[in-house]
Protein backbone atom coordinates (compact mmCIF):
# COMPACT_ATOMS: atom_id res chain seq x y z
CA UNK A 1 0.00 0.00 0.00
CA UNK A 2 1.43 3.21 -0.77
CA UNK A 3 0.76 6.46 0.80
CA UNK A 4 1.97 9.47 -0.81
CA UNK A 5 2.30 12.96 -0.31
CA UNK A 6 -0.51 15.47 -1.09
CA UNK A 7 -0.05 19.20 -1.78
CA UNK A 8 -1.48 20.85 1.14
CA UNK A 9 -0.72 18.90 3.67
CA UNK A 10 0.85 19.30 7.35
CA UNK A 11 3.30 17.17 8.35
CA UNK A 12 5.41 16.86 11.45
CA UNK A 13 8.90 14.93 11.12
CA UNK A 14 10.16 14.08 14.11
CA UNK A 15 13.76 13.27 14.49
CA UNK A 16 14.48 15.44 11.65
CA UNK A 17 18.43 15.78 12.05
CA UNK A 18 20.03 17.79 9.68
CA UNK A 19 16.48 17.64 7.54
CA UNK A 20 17.64 16.15 4.49
CA UNK A 21 14.50 14.14 4.25
CA UNK A 22 12.48 17.22 5.84
CA UNK A 23 13.47 18.97 2.89
CA UNK A 24 12.19 16.92 0.44
CA UNK A 25 8.41 16.28 2.16
CA UNK A 26 8.42 20.25 1.92
CA UNK A 27 8.88 19.86 -1.95
CA UNK A 28 6.66 17.33 -1.86
CA UNK A 29 3.42 19.34 0.08
CA UNK A 30 4.49 22.82 -2.06
CA UNK A 31 3.48 26.21 -0.41
CA UNK A 32 0.33 25.57 0.45
CA UNK A 33 1.74 22.86 2.71
CA UNK A 34 3.95 23.03 5.90
CA UNK A 35 6.77 20.81 8.00
CA UNK A 36 7.42 21.16 11.35
CA UNK A 37 10.58 20.09 11.76
CA UNK A 38 11.92 18.43 15.43
CA UNK A 39 15.27 17.45 16.54
CA UNK A 40 16.99 17.19 20.19
CA UNK A 41 20.03 18.89 18.87
CA UNK A 42 20.30 22.03 18.45
CA UNK A 43 23.73 21.60 16.27
CA UNK A 44 21.88 19.33 13.65
CA UNK A 45 18.57 22.21 13.33
CA UNK A 46 21.33 24.62 12.94
CA UNK A 47 22.97 22.54 9.78
CA UNK A 48 18.60 21.34 8.73
CA UNK A 49 17.68 25.09 8.83
CA UNK A 50 20.80 26.30 6.64
CA UNK A 51 19.93 23.41 4.24
CA UNK A 52 16.95 24.72 4.16
CA UNK A 53 17.59 28.15 3.20
CA UNK A 54 20.29 27.33 0.64
CA UNK A 55 17.13 25.72 -1.30
CA UNK A 56 14.62 28.17 -0.97
CA UNK A 57 12.17 26.55 1.11
CA UNK A 58 10.04 28.54 3.25
CA UNK A 59 7.61 26.25 4.32
CA UNK A 60 9.36 24.42 7.57
CA UNK A 61 9.50 25.68 10.77
CA UNK A 62 12.44 24.05 12.86
CA UNK A 63 11.64 23.10 16.48
CA UNK A 64 14.59 21.76 18.86
CA UNK A 65 12.15 19.14 21.59
CA UNK A 66 12.33 16.13 22.39
CA UNK A 67 10.37 13.01 20.90
CA UNK A 68 8.40 12.55 24.24
CA UNK A 69 7.05 16.18 24.36
CA UNK A 70 7.37 17.86 21.13
CA UNK A 71 4.54 20.87 21.98
CA UNK A 72 3.31 20.88 18.72
CA UNK A 73 -0.19 20.98 18.59
CA UNK A 74 -2.28 17.69 18.82
CA UNK A 75 -4.58 16.93 16.76
CA UNK A 76 -3.40 18.74 13.52
CA UNK A 77 -1.06 17.06 11.19
CA UNK A 78 -2.31 14.68 8.56
CA UNK A 79 1.38 12.94 8.40
CA UNK A 80 3.75 12.45 11.06
CA UNK A 81 6.54 11.02 10.45
CA UNK A 82 9.78 9.69 11.87
CA UNK A 83 12.95 7.50 10.15
CA UNK A 84 15.86 6.32 12.22
CA UNK A 85 14.73 7.49 15.33
CA UNK A 86 13.30 4.72 17.40
CA UNK A 87 16.86 3.19 17.68
CA UNK A 88 17.98 6.02 19.63
CA UNK A 89 15.52 6.49 22.10
CA UNK A 90 15.15 4.31 25.54
CA UNK A 91 11.45 5.17 25.33
CA UNK A 92 10.00 4.32 22.34
CA UNK A 93 6.42 3.38 23.37
CA UNK A 94 6.44 7.01 24.86
CA UNK A 95 7.94 8.57 22.10
CA UNK A 96 4.77 6.83 19.59
CA UNK A 97 1.94 7.83 21.66
CA UNK A 98 3.10 12.05 21.33
CA UNK A 99 3.75 10.84 17.41
CA UNK A 100 0.40 9.65 17.52
CA UNK A 101 -1.45 12.56 19.57
CA UNK A 102 -0.29 14.64 17.14
CA UNK A 103 -2.24 13.07 13.98
CA UNK A 104 -5.77 14.48 13.26
CA UNK A 105 -8.81 12.14 12.04
CA UNK A 106 -7.82 10.13 8.79
CA UNK A 107 -4.31 11.54 9.30
CA UNK A 108 -1.31 8.61 9.20
CA UNK A 109 1.80 7.90 11.50
CA UNK A 110 4.77 6.71 9.40
CA UNK A 111 7.84 4.94 11.00
CA UNK A 112 10.60 3.70 9.14
CA UNK A 113 13.82 2.11 11.38
CA UNK A 114 16.47 -0.41 11.00
CA UNK A 115 17.22 -3.45 12.50
CA UNK A 116 21.53 -3.76 12.53
CA UNK A 117 21.15 -7.63 13.50
CA UNK A 118 20.34 -8.24 9.57
CA UNK A 119 23.83 -7.06 8.79
CA UNK A 120 25.34 -10.24 6.98
CA UNK A 121 28.15 -10.43 4.07
CA UNK A 122 27.70 -13.66 1.55
CA UNK A 123 30.67 -16.05 2.55
CA UNK A 124 30.70 -15.29 5.89
CA UNK A 125 33.16 -12.98 6.97
CA UNK A 126 34.71 -11.73 10.52
CA UNK A 127 34.39 -8.05 10.22
CA UNK A 128 30.92 -8.06 9.62
CA UNK A 129 30.23 -10.58 12.21
CA UNK A 130 31.94 -8.54 14.65
CA UNK A 131 30.07 -5.16 13.70
CA UNK A 132 27.27 -6.79 14.43
CA UNK A 133 28.09 -7.84 17.96
CA UNK A 134 29.85 -4.58 18.91
CA UNK A 135 26.77 -2.80 17.44
CA UNK A 136 24.61 -4.35 19.92
CA UNK A 137 27.28 -4.29 22.76
CA UNK A 138 27.21 -0.60 22.50
CA UNK A 139 23.21 -0.24 22.36
CA UNK A 140 23.11 -2.58 25.25
CA UNK A 141 25.00 0.00 27.35
CA UNK A 142 23.09 2.84 26.33
CA UNK A 143 19.83 1.04 26.81
CA UNK A 144 19.04 1.33 23.31
CA UNK A 145 17.56 -1.40 20.88
CA UNK A 146 20.13 -2.46 17.33
CA UNK A 147 17.15 -4.47 16.28
CA UNK A 148 14.72 -2.46 16.61
CA UNK A 149 13.41 -2.25 13.26
CA UNK A 150 11.83 -5.56 12.83
CA UNK A 151 9.76 -4.91 16.46
CA UNK A 152 8.22 -1.96 15.36
CA UNK A 153 4.84 -3.13 14.89
CA UNK A 154 4.74 -4.55 18.36
CA UNK A 155 5.64 -1.08 19.61
CA UNK A 156 2.87 0.38 17.63
CA UNK A 157 0.34 -1.85 19.55
CA UNK A 158 1.60 -1.06 22.79
CA UNK A 159 1.49 2.67 22.07
CA UNK A 160 -2.36 1.74 21.44
CA UNK A 161 -2.51 1.49 17.81
CA UNK A 162 -3.97 -2.05 17.20
CA UNK A 163 -3.92 -2.30 13.52
CA UNK A 164 -0.70 -1.18 11.70
CA UNK A 165 0.68 -1.76 8.71
CA UNK A 166 4.13 -3.18 7.75
CA UNK A 167 6.29 -3.24 4.80
CA UNK A 168 9.47 -4.56 4.93
CA UNK A 169 12.83 -3.42 2.61
CA UNK A 170 16.92 -5.40 2.70
CA UNK A 171 19.43 -4.18 -0.06
CA UNK A 172 22.90 -6.01 -1.00
CA UNK A 173 25.38 -5.01 -2.80
CA UNK A 174 28.55 -6.06 -4.74
CA UNK A 175 30.18 -3.24 -5.48
CA UNK A 176 30.31 0.79 -5.17
CA UNK A 177 30.43 3.21 -2.54
CA UNK A 178 27.90 1.64 -0.58
CA UNK A 179 30.51 -1.16 0.52
CA UNK A 180 32.47 1.57 2.03
CA UNK A 181 29.56 2.43 4.51
CA UNK A 182 30.10 0.63 7.37
CA UNK A 183 33.85 1.28 7.39
CA UNK A 184 33.65 4.63 7.21
CA UNK A 185 30.77 4.03 9.76
CA UNK A 186 32.91 2.26 12.41
CA UNK A 187 35.77 5.07 12.17
CA UNK A 188 33.06 8.29 13.22
CA UNK A 189 31.98 5.27 16.04
CA UNK A 190 34.84 4.24 17.42
CA UNK A 191 35.41 6.46 20.35
CA UNK A 192 32.40 5.32 21.53
CA UNK A 193 32.87 1.89 20.67
CA UNK A 194 35.93 1.81 22.54
CA UNK A 195 33.97 4.25 25.77
CA UNK A 196 31.33 1.15 26.03
CA UNK A 197 34.36 -1.35 26.44
CA UNK A 198 32.80 -3.19 23.20
CA UNK A 199 36.66 -3.52 21.17
CA UNK A 200 39.77 -1.57 21.60
CA UNK A 201 41.43 0.94 18.75
CA UNK A 202 43.61 -2.32 17.83
CA UNK A 203 40.32 -4.49 17.17
CA UNK A 204 38.67 -1.66 15.43
CA UNK A 205 41.91 -0.80 12.93
CA UNK A 206 42.06 -4.99 12.31
CA UNK A 207 38.30 -4.94 11.35
CA UNK A 208 38.38 -1.78 9.20
CA UNK A 209 40.94 -2.91 7.01
CA UNK A 210 39.26 -6.48 6.23
CA UNK A 211 36.33 -4.30 5.68
CA UNK A 212 37.98 -2.23 3.18
CA UNK A 213 39.43 -5.61 1.29
CA UNK A 214 35.69 -6.51 0.81
CA UNK A 215 34.62 -3.50 -0.44
CA UNK A 216 37.55 -3.76 -2.74
CA UNK A 217 36.26 -8.19 -2.98
CA UNK A 218 33.80 -7.81 -5.92
CA UNK A 219 32.89 -11.48 -5.17
CA UNK A 220 31.52 -10.78 -1.73
CA UNK A 221 27.87 -9.69 -1.09
CA UNK A 222 27.32 -7.07 1.90
CA UNK A 223 23.81 -7.25 2.90
CA UNK A 224 22.67 -4.05 4.35
CA UNK A 225 20.48 -3.94 7.15
CA UNK A 226 16.63 -5.03 6.74
CA UNK A 227 14.24 -1.88 7.05
CA UNK A 228 11.25 -2.03 8.77
CA UNK A 229 8.26 0.78 7.83
CA UNK A 230 5.30 0.53 9.64
CA UNK A 231 2.39 3.07 9.57
CA UNK A 232 -1.38 3.46 10.59
CA UNK A 233 -4.33 5.45 10.06
CA UNK A 234 -5.90 7.33 12.63
CA UNK A 235 -9.64 6.85 12.95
Amino acid sequence: MTIGLRGGWRVADIGCGIGLVTLWIAEHVGRDGWVSAVDVSFEQLRVAKSNAAMVGLKNISFHQASAYETSLQADSFDLVYSRFLMCHLRHPVNALKEMGALIKKGGVLVCEDCDDSSIVTDPPTRAYSRLVEISRAVDNKRGLDSAIGLKLHRLFRQAGFHSPNVSLKQMATLRGPAKLFWELTLREAAPAIIEAGAANAAELEAISAEMQAIARDETTLVVLPRFSQVWMFKE
